[in-house]
C-alpha cells in the first residue's frame, strides 16, 4: 500500500511539471497597402477577420497547451486551406502561407514554458 501511495504521489508531481507551450502567428505588413486577413483558427475554432495597416504587425492566431507538442506548429494545422490575405486593390497573396519556411520563427524554450512566435512578412512583391 505504501509503494502505491509513493507511486501515485510521484506521478502527480511529474505530471504537474509538464511544460506549457504558447504559439502565436503574426502577420507583419511591410507592404504599402492595408491588408485584410480572413480565415479560421482551426485549433481554437475561431474566425479570423483582421485589418493590418502598412508597417504594422498583428497577432492573427494563438493557442496554448500543456506539453511539448509540435504537431500543431505547421501553419496548415492552424489555418487549413482557408486563410485569404488581400491588399486594398483586391489582389490575393501569392506567397504560400501554408509553408512554415515562409514564416520566420522566434522560439524561447525554457524549463517550464515554451514560447513559439511565427511571423509572415508580407511585401508589395508578394501580390
Amino acid at each position: 500500500m505504501r509503494q502505491s501511495s509513493i507511486l501515485i504521489f510521484t506521478l502527480f508531481i511529474l505530471s504537474s511539471c509538464e511544460k506549457e507551450t504558447f504559439v502565436d502567428y503574426y502577420i507583419d505588413n511591410q507592404s504599402s497597402s492595408i491588408l485584410s486577413v480572413d480565415g479560421t483558427n482551426i485549433i481554437a475554432s475561431s474566425e479570423i477577420d483582421k485589418t493590418i495597416n502598412p508597417n504594422e504587425r498583428k497577432d492573427v492566431a494563438t493557442w496554448s497547451k500543456l506539453g511539448k507538442e509540435t504537431d500543431y506548429f505547421e501553419p496548415i494545422s492552424m489555418f487549413g486551406n482557408d486563410l485569404v490575405i488581400t491588399n486594398a486593390a483586391g489582389d490575393t497573396l501569392t506567397k504560400d502561407y501554408k509553408l512554415l519556411s515562409n514564416w520566420t520563427s522566434d522560439i524561447d524554450d525554457q524549463r517550464t514554458v515554451a514560447s513559439h512566435e511565427y511571423i509572415l512578412v508580407i511585401t508589395d512583391a508578394d501580390f
